[in-house]
């Protein structure tokens, strides 16, 4: 935690738990109820950073109930400054795959959504360590407003957060990848990270089903993004002049003045070297003409 601000600040913690997770006892912190947790305030002076760790304790049973996220709040005021500041951010429990089976392994990649807020692309991959060819299946369930909006061929959608896939036959020692493409709200963005859950599944020709599970992490660039001001401010690249963008009586804004008078001074400094290099050559060149070599003969 940072205060960017330029006075000291009163810092109040809150945090919420995942059905599964609960506290295990961090100092000064308290359960709300609904898996909530509020801590005592503290104050940081302005520039300060600083952190805390939660402890938690995490039930056995908890691997089920994936995909599972949660979510830490900041809340900060300072006496003289009226409103309150705050910020959210979110955090995903990874699972790895689970519970341990043999001829089954199952990967999932990591689901980026860069800053354009587009959709993104889920990468499976199931293989078959055993001796048996098998037929394969995965299913992924997603976190809320996170979807697959048009399942690909193979594909179909069991419910909004539910997509199963058929990966075909598995041939013994070999490893079947399905892709899926993913989108998700800005809403959905802004909590990340998040995570999803993905469930394998082989139906060998001969032998009981495997069937294995883990969760796989979701991030989104606008997580880590500037939060939007209100009344929302023009945007645009960094360092770039808007076009049009004027005082009230039709003159230059004083970044633009200040833009002006650089790039004039800095014309002038080439013209300047231009003129002294010019200069200095001509003289080379109208010199006095060098004296005759005398003749070896003479």
């Amino acid at each position: 935690m940072h205060n960017t601000g330029t006075t000291a600040q009163r810092i109040r913690l809150s945090y919420t738990l995942p059905v599964g997770l609960t506290d295990a006892g961090t100092k000064g912190c308290a359960a709300a109820g609904g898996g909530a947790y509020r801590c005592g305030a503290w104050t940081a002076d302005a520039g300060a950073r600083f952190s805390t760790v939660l402890r938690l304790r995490v039930a056995g049973t908890a691997w089920k109930q994936m995909p599972l996220s949660g979510s830490v709040q900041v809340i900060a005021d300072a006496p003289a400054v009226p409103g309150e500041a705050t910020d959210d951010q979110g955090f995903a429990v990874l699972f790895p795959p689970g519970p341990p089976v043999p001829g089954i392994a199952l990967a999932a990649d990591e689901v980026a959504f860069d800053i354009s807020g587009g959709p993104s692309t889920l990468a499976l991959r199931l293989g078959n360590t055993g001796t048996v060819d098998a037929a394969g299946r995965v299913e992924v369930v997603l976190p809320a407003g996170v979807t697959v909006p048009t399942p690909p061929l193979g594909c179909v959608a069991v419910d909004p957060t539910r997509t199963r896939c058929d990966a075909g036959l598995v041939l013994a020692g070999t490893t079947a990848e399905v892709r899926l493409p993913v989108e998700a709200t800005p809403q959905a963005q802004r909590e990340a990270p998040l995570s999803g859950a993905v469930i394998g599944q082989l139906d060998p020709r001969s032998g009981p089903t495997r069937r294995v599970q883990m969760s796989f992490r979701i991030t989104a660039a606008a997580a880590l993004a500037t939060p939007v001001v209100s009344p929302p401010a023009p945007t645009g690249s960094q360092g770039v002049l808007p076009a049009g963008a004027a005082t009230g009586d039709g003159g230059l804004t004083s970044v633009e003045r200040t833009a002006v008078i650089l790039i004039a001074v800095s014309t002038l400094l080439v013209v300047l070297a231009l003129t002294l290099a010019t200069t200095s050559l001509r003289r080379r060149l109208g010199g006095p003409p060098p004296e005759p070599a005398p003749n070896p003969a003479d």
